[in-house]
Protein backbone atom coordinates (compact mmCIF):
# COMPACT_ATOMS: atom_id res chain seq x y z
CA UNK A 1 0.00 0.00 0.00
CA UNK A 2 1.30 3.75 -0.85
CA UNK A 3 -0.19 6.94 0.65
CA UNK A 4 -1.39 9.26 -2.09
CA UNK A 5 -3.15 12.97 -1.98
CA UNK A 6 -6.90 13.05 -2.11
CA UNK A 7 -9.12 13.16 -5.10
CA UNK A 8 -13.22 12.32 -4.27
CA UNK A 9 -16.30 9.94 -3.09
CA UNK A 10 -18.67 8.34 -4.91
CA UNK A 11 -22.12 5.80 -5.40
CA UNK A 12 -24.72 3.89 -3.55
CA UNK A 13 -25.87 0.36 -2.88
CA UNK A 14 -28.47 -1.58 -0.29
CA UNK A 15 -31.95 -3.24 0.16
CA UNK A 16 -33.48 -4.70 3.23
CA UNK A 17 -34.86 -8.03 3.84
CA UNK A 18 -35.09 -10.12 7.23
CA UNK A 19 -32.54 -9.59 9.89
CA UNK A 20 -30.04 -12.63 9.98
CA UNK A 21 -28.16 -13.61 13.24
CA UNK A 22 -25.11 -12.54 12.97
CA UNK A 23 -21.73 -15.05 13.66
CA UNK A 24 -18.60 -13.43 15.19
CA UNK A 25 -15.33 -14.20 13.55
CA UNK A 26 -12.96 -15.28 16.32
CA UNK A 27 -9.90 -13.20 16.78
CA UNK A 28 -8.06 -16.92 17.91
CA UNK A 29 -8.95 -18.40 14.78
CA UNK A 30 -7.74 -14.99 12.61
CA UNK A 31 -4.26 -15.35 14.50
CA UNK A 32 -4.07 -19.22 14.18
CA UNK A 33 -3.71 -18.36 9.94
CA UNK A 34 -2.01 -15.21 9.97
CA UNK A 35 0.80 -16.58 12.18
CA UNK A 36 0.53 -20.06 10.18
CA UNK A 37 1.20 -18.05 6.89
CA UNK A 38 3.79 -15.36 8.31
CA UNK A 39 6.23 -17.99 8.87
CA UNK A 40 6.40 -19.20 4.97
CA UNK A 41 9.31 -16.92 4.19
CA UNK A 42 10.04 -15.81 2.25
CA UNK A 43 6.93 -15.14 0.47
CA UNK A 44 7.33 -11.95 -1.91
CA UNK A 45 5.49 -12.16 -5.46
CA UNK A 46 7.15 -15.16 -7.80
CA UNK A 47 9.13 -16.81 -5.01
CA UNK A 48 8.61 -20.62 -3.89
CA UNK A 49 7.66 -19.17 -1.05
CA UNK A 50 4.29 -17.46 -2.15
CA UNK A 51 3.41 -20.54 -4.23
CA UNK A 52 3.20 -22.45 -0.68
CA UNK A 53 1.39 -19.36 0.44
CA UNK A 54 -1.29 -19.72 -2.10
CA UNK A 55 -1.48 -23.67 -1.98
CA UNK A 56 -2.08 -23.25 2.09
CA UNK A 57 -4.69 -20.77 1.63
CA UNK A 58 -6.60 -22.95 -1.08
CA UNK A 59 -6.29 -25.93 1.25
CA UNK A 60 -7.64 -24.06 4.37
CA UNK A 61 -10.62 -22.75 2.20
CA UNK A 62 -11.19 -26.15 0.58
CA UNK A 63 -11.49 -27.27 4.28
CA UNK A 64 -14.73 -24.96 4.41
CA UNK A 65 -17.31 -27.03 2.37
CA UNK A 66 -19.63 -24.01 1.95
CA UNK A 67 -17.07 -22.37 -0.39
CA UNK A 68 -16.06 -22.58 -3.84
CA UNK A 69 -12.65 -22.38 -3.99
CA UNK A 70 -10.37 -21.92 -7.24
CA UNK A 71 -7.36 -20.40 -8.40
CA UNK A 72 -6.22 -17.81 -10.77
CA UNK A 73 -2.75 -18.32 -12.21
CA UNK A 74 -1.20 -15.80 -14.34
CA UNK A 75 1.81 -14.21 -15.59
CA UNK A 76 2.46 -10.26 -15.31
CA UNK A 77 5.86 -8.35 -16.41
CA UNK A 78 7.34 -6.42 -13.92
CA UNK A 79 11.01 -4.87 -13.24
CA UNK A 80 11.70 -8.22 -11.81
CA UNK A 81 10.92 -9.89 -15.01
CA UNK A 82 7.65 -11.82 -15.91
CA UNK A 83 6.62 -13.24 -12.36
CA UNK A 84 3.99 -15.96 -11.82
CA UNK A 85 0.75 -14.52 -9.43
CA UNK A 86 -1.92 -16.80 -8.28
CA UNK A 87 -4.88 -15.07 -6.75
CA UNK A 88 -7.14 -17.30 -4.17
CA UNK A 89 -10.84 -16.90 -4.76
CA UNK A 90 -13.66 -18.54 -2.15
CA UNK A 91 -16.87 -17.56 -3.00
CA UNK A 92 -20.09 -18.15 -0.62
CA UNK A 93 -22.99 -18.40 -2.88
CA UNK A 94 -25.83 -16.50 -2.70
CA UNK A 95 -29.22 -15.88 -3.36
CA UNK A 96 -29.02 -13.41 -5.87
CA UNK A 97 -26.37 -13.24 -9.05
CA UNK A 98 -24.64 -9.81 -7.64
CA UNK A 99 -21.80 -10.20 -5.04
CA UNK A 100 -19.63 -8.46 -2.39
CA UNK A 101 -15.68 -9.16 -2.95
CA UNK A 102 -14.18 -8.98 0.85
CA UNK A 103 -10.22 -8.94 -0.35
CA UNK A 104 -6.70 -9.28 1.41
CA UNK A 105 -3.19 -9.74 0.02
CA UNK A 106 -1.19 -12.71 1.40
CA UNK A 107 2.58 -11.72 -0.41
CA UNK A 108 4.94 -9.91 1.50
CA UNK A 109 7.51 -7.48 0.37
CA UNK A 110 11.13 -8.39 -1.00
CA UNK A 111 13.72 -7.55 1.13
CA UNK A 112 17.24 -9.10 -0.05
CA UNK A 113 18.63 -7.35 3.19
CA UNK A 114 15.95 -9.68 5.53
CA UNK A 115 15.31 -12.77 3.72
CA UNK A 116 13.25 -14.37 6.29
CA UNK A 117 10.60 -11.38 6.77
CA UNK A 118 7.60 -12.34 7.79
CA UNK A 119 4.92 -9.57 7.47
CA UNK A 120 2.96 -10.95 10.24
CA UNK A 121 0.78 -7.48 9.58
CA UNK A 122 1.66 -6.32 5.92
CA UNK A 123 -0.21 -9.69 4.55
CA UNK A 124 -0.47 -12.08 7.58
CA UNK A 125 -3.18 -10.65 8.77
CA UNK A 126 -5.51 -9.65 6.36
CA UNK A 127 -5.82 -13.51 5.69
CA UNK A 128 -6.21 -14.30 8.72
CA UNK A 129 -9.30 -12.17 9.04
CA UNK A 130 -10.52 -13.27 6.01
CA UNK A 131 -10.12 -17.00 7.08
CA UNK A 132 -12.11 -16.00 10.42
CA UNK A 133 -15.00 -14.64 8.91
CA UNK A 134 -15.26 -17.90 6.63
CA UNK A 135 -15.24 -19.90 9.23
CA UNK A 136 -17.92 -18.25 11.11
CA UNK A 137 -20.37 -17.92 8.34
CA UNK A 138 -19.47 -21.84 7.28
CA UNK A 139 -20.30 -22.59 11.02
CA UNK A 140 -23.59 -20.66 10.98
CA UNK A 141 -24.55 -22.13 7.91
CA UNK A 142 -25.33 -18.51 6.57
CA UNK A 143 -27.29 -18.21 2.43
CA UNK A 144 -26.14 -14.46 1.85
CA UNK A 145 -28.80 -12.53 -0.22
CA UNK A 146 -26.00 -11.40 -2.60
CA UNK A 147 -23.00 -14.04 -3.12
CA UNK A 148 -19.90 -13.51 -1.10
CA UNK A 149 -16.64 -13.46 -2.48
CA UNK A 150 -13.55 -13.68 -0.23
CA UNK A 151 -10.53 -13.07 -2.48
CA UNK A 152 -6.61 -13.14 -1.63
CA UNK A 153 -4.40 -11.47 -3.57
CA UNK A 154 -0.99 -12.10 -4.93
CA UNK A 155 1.20 -9.06 -5.68
CA UNK A 156 0.05 -6.11 -3.95
CA UNK A 157 3.63 -5.18 -2.98
CA UNK A 158 6.19 -3.52 -6.01
CA UNK A 159 9.25 -5.48 -6.38
CA UNK A 160 10.46 -2.21 -6.57
CA UNK A 161 8.37 0.85 -6.19
CA UNK A 162 4.65 1.30 -6.74
CA UNK A 163 4.34 2.36 -10.45
CA UNK A 164 2.68 1.73 -13.69
CA UNK A 165 3.41 -2.33 -13.75
CA UNK A 166 4.42 -2.78 -10.19
CA UNK A 167 2.50 -3.62 -7.84
CA UNK A 168 -1.27 -4.12 -7.12
CA UNK A 169 -1.32 -7.25 -9.59
CA UNK A 170 -3.57 -9.55 -8.13
CA UNK A 171 -5.78 -6.80 -7.59
CA UNK A 172 -5.81 -5.84 -10.74
CA UNK A 173 -6.32 -8.48 -12.89
CA UNK A 174 -9.36 -9.88 -10.47
CA UNK A 175 -11.16 -6.94 -11.68
CA UNK A 176 -9.53 -6.99 -15.26
CA UNK A 177 -11.44 -10.46 -15.12
CA UNK A 178 -14.56 -8.87 -14.13
CA UNK A 179 -14.19 -6.64 -16.78
CA UNK A 180 -13.78 -9.36 -19.37
CA UNK A 181 -16.56 -11.65 -18.06
CA UNK A 182 -18.88 -8.71 -18.27
CA UNK A 183 -19.21 -8.93 -14.23
CA UNK A 184 -18.08 -5.82 -13.06
CA UNK A 185 -22.22 -3.97 -13.06
CA UNK A 186 -22.67 -7.37 -10.77
CA UNK A 187 -20.24 -6.17 -7.88
CA UNK A 188 -21.86 -4.00 -5.22
CA UNK A 189 -18.75 -3.35 -3.45
CA UNK A 190 -15.40 -4.38 -2.27
CA UNK A 191 -13.81 -4.74 1.06
CA UNK A 192 -10.23 -4.77 1.75
CA UNK A 193 -8.68 -5.68 4.99
CA UNK A 194 -4.94 -4.62 5.15
CA UNK A 195 -2.51 -4.21 8.38
CA UNK A 196 -5.35 -5.35 10.68
CA UNK A 197 -3.14 -7.12 13.45
CA UNK A 198 -1.68 -4.35 15.48
CA UNK A 199 -2.11 -4.58 18.94
CA UNK A 200 -3.36 -0.56 19.36
CA UNK A 201 -5.89 -1.25 16.64
CA UNK A 202 -7.25 1.99 15.21
CA UNK A 203 -8.46 1.84 11.65
CA UNK A 204 -8.23 4.86 9.57
CA UNK A 205 -10.76 5.66 6.57
CA UNK A 206 -9.39 7.00 3.21
CA UNK A 207 -10.91 10.54 2.63
CA UNK A 208 -12.32 8.98 -0.95
CA UNK A 209 -14.14 6.23 1.19
CA UNK A 210 -17.46 6.00 -0.13
CA UNK A 211 -19.61 8.16 1.88
CA UNK A 212 -22.08 5.22 2.18
CA UNK A 213 -19.39 2.49 2.71
CA UNK A 214 -17.67 4.94 5.63
CA UNK A 215 -20.98 5.23 7.46
CA UNK A 216 -21.63 1.78 7.64
CA UNK A 217 -18.31 0.86 8.57
CA UNK A 218 -19.14 3.04 11.55
CA UNK A 219 -22.58 1.91 12.38
CA UNK A 220 -20.73 -1.62 11.96
CA UNK A 221 -18.44 -0.41 14.60
CA UNK A 222 -20.44 1.70 16.80
CA UNK A 223 -22.82 -1.93 16.87
CA UNK A 224 -19.99 -3.91 17.57
CA UNK A 225 -18.95 -1.51 20.70
CA UNK A 226 -15.16 -0.51 18.89
CA UNK A 227 -15.86 3.12 18.53
CA UNK A 228 -12.50 3.42 19.68
CA UNK A 229 -10.89 1.35 16.77
CA UNK A 230 -12.06 2.87 14.05
CA UNK A 231 -12.20 6.72 12.79
CA UNK A 232 -12.59 9.11 9.46
CA UNK A 233 -9.98 11.27 8.10
CA UNK A 234 -6.95 9.02 7.63
CA UNK A 235 -4.40 9.02 4.49
CA UNK A 236 -5.09 8.58 1.06
CA UNK A 237 -4.43 4.74 0.58
CA UNK A 238 -3.43 3.52 -2.82
CA UNK A 239 -4.02 -0.21 -1.98
CA UNK A 240 -5.92 -3.23 -3.46
CA UNK A 241 -9.53 -1.41 -3.30
CA UNK A 242 -8.05 1.12 -5.91
CA UNK A 243 -8.82 -1.23 -8.78
CA UNK A 244 -11.91 -1.41 -7.73
CA UNK A 245 -12.40 2.08 -7.36
CA UNK A 246 -10.86 3.17 -10.58
CA UNK A 247 -13.32 0.46 -12.58
CA UNK A 248 -16.57 2.46 -11.02
CA UNK A 249 -16.95 0.07 -7.83
CA UNK A 250 -17.47 1.74 -4.11
CA UNK A 251 -14.45 0.01 -2.32
CA UNK A 252 -12.91 0.74 1.63
CA UNK A 253 -9.76 0.10 3.06
CA UNK A 254 -10.23 -1.50 6.32
CA UNK A 255 -6.33 -0.36 7.50
CA UNK A 256 -4.19 0.66 10.43
CA UNK A 257 -1.63 2.29 9.21
CA UNK A 258 0.41 3.21 12.45
CA UNK A 259 2.57 0.20 13.23
CA UNK A 260 4.17 0.93 16.18
CA UNK A 261 5.43 3.78 17.30
CA UNK A 262 6.24 6.61 13.98
CA UNK A 263 5.17 3.27 11.65
CA UNK A 264 8.20 1.59 12.62
CA UNK A 265 7.37 -1.75 12.27
CA UNK A 266 6.00 -1.32 8.51
CA UNK A 267 8.45 -3.10 6.22
CA UNK A 268 11.25 -3.65 8.41
CA UNK A 269 12.34 -6.95 10.30
CA UNK A 270 9.82 -6.12 13.33
CA UNK A 271 6.81 -7.26 11.52
CA UNK A 272 6.84 -10.02 13.17
CA UNK A 273 4.06 -12.34 14.69
CA UNK A 274 4.68 -11.24 18.18
CA UNK A 275 3.36 -8.15 17.19
CA UNK A 276 0.24 -9.50 16.41
CA UNK A 277 -3.26 -9.23 18.37
CA UNK A 278 -5.86 -11.59 18.50
CA UNK A 279 -8.15 -9.32 19.97
CA UNK A 280 -7.73 -6.76 17.10
CA UNK A 281 -7.83 -9.18 14.46
CA UNK A 282 -11.43 -10.43 15.81
CA UNK A 283 -12.50 -7.14 15.78
CA UNK A 284 -11.34 -6.09 12.44
CA UNK A 285 -13.20 -9.19 11.09
CA UNK A 286 -16.14 -8.32 13.32
CA UNK A 287 -16.36 -5.05 11.74
CA UNK A 288 -16.22 -6.07 8.07
CA UNK A 289 -18.53 -8.70 8.56
CA UNK A 290 -21.16 -6.68 10.08
CA UNK A 291 -20.53 -4.22 6.95
CA UNK A 292 -21.77 -7.19 5.09
CA UNK A 293 -24.35 -8.05 7.13
CA UNK A 294 -26.01 -4.28 6.67
CA UNK A 295 -24.53 -3.83 2.94
CA UNK A 296 -26.55 -6.93 1.80
CA UNK A 297 -29.83 -6.37 3.89
CA UNK A 298 -29.47 -9.36 6.52
CA UNK A 299 -30.01 -6.31 9.13
CA UNK A 300 -30.42 -2.84 9.06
Amino acid sequence: MKILPVILPALLLCGCSKAVPFPHPSGDEALKHAKELALIVPRHSGSEGAKLAAEQIERKAKELSAFQVSADVFQAQTPAGKLTFRNISAVLPGKSPEFIVIGAHYDAKKFDSIPDFQGANDGGSGVGALLAMMKALQDAGTVPPLELRFVFFDGEEAQILYTDGDGFHGSQRYVAELRRKNKLRNCRAMILLDMVGDGDLKLALSPDTDPILAATALKAAHELGYDKNIQLNGPQMLDDHTAFQNAGISAVDLIDFEYGPDNIYWHTAGDTVDKLSANSLGISAAIALKMVWKLTGMEP
